[in-house]
């Protein structure tokens, strides 16, 4: 009988320790987590050289670096839509989301294009969005001839 009783001592013991160790680790990870979440949802205040942990190479690490996204005008539209293009690449943007956060980045007459676009269900789609631009707003080889009767004094 003592030695069920020194068995059953020892196995108390053992859960004791298996259960510390196990609460340890769910509190590290709980911290890590925290930590990931944090820095997934507020990238600008993260600290990479604060992290403690290594990050797996199949997840996609949040960018440190704040970038402002570009104005547009409806001026320099190809310069434009190169930095916005690569912006949004950066930061792995979805195309959706490209169309909706470009919308707060549009002013004056490309802002009025934009809403005007919108409103006729004619942005279907990021590359759609960008011929568009594309072609409302860069400047062409070819000489327009309604402009230039305009021009006629």
């Amino acid at each position: 009988m003592r030695s069920k009783a020194l068995s059953s001592e020892k196995m108390e013991e053992l859960f004791a320790k298996f259960a510390a160790t196990v609460e340890a680790k769910m509190e590290t990870l709980l911290e890590r987590l925290a930590h990931l979440e944090a820095n997934i949802y507020n990238p600008q205040q993260a600290q990479p050289e604060a992290t403690s942990f290594p990050v797996s190479g199949s997840h996609i690490a949040p960018h440190w670096m704040k970038l402002d996204v570009p104005r547009f005008d409806g001026s320099d539209a190809i310069g434009w839509i190169f930095k916005i293009t690569h912006f949004f690449e950066y930061h792995t943007t979805t195309d959706h989301e490209r169309l909706t956060i470009t919308s707060f980045y549009m002013e004056g007459q490309a802002l009025a294009w934009f809403q005007w676009m919108h409103r006729n269900g004619q942005l279907s789609s990021w590359l759609a969005f960008l011929h568009a631009l594309h072609s409302r707003f860069a400047s062409t080889t070819y000489e327009d001839p309604t402009r230039l009767l305009c021009k006629l004094q």
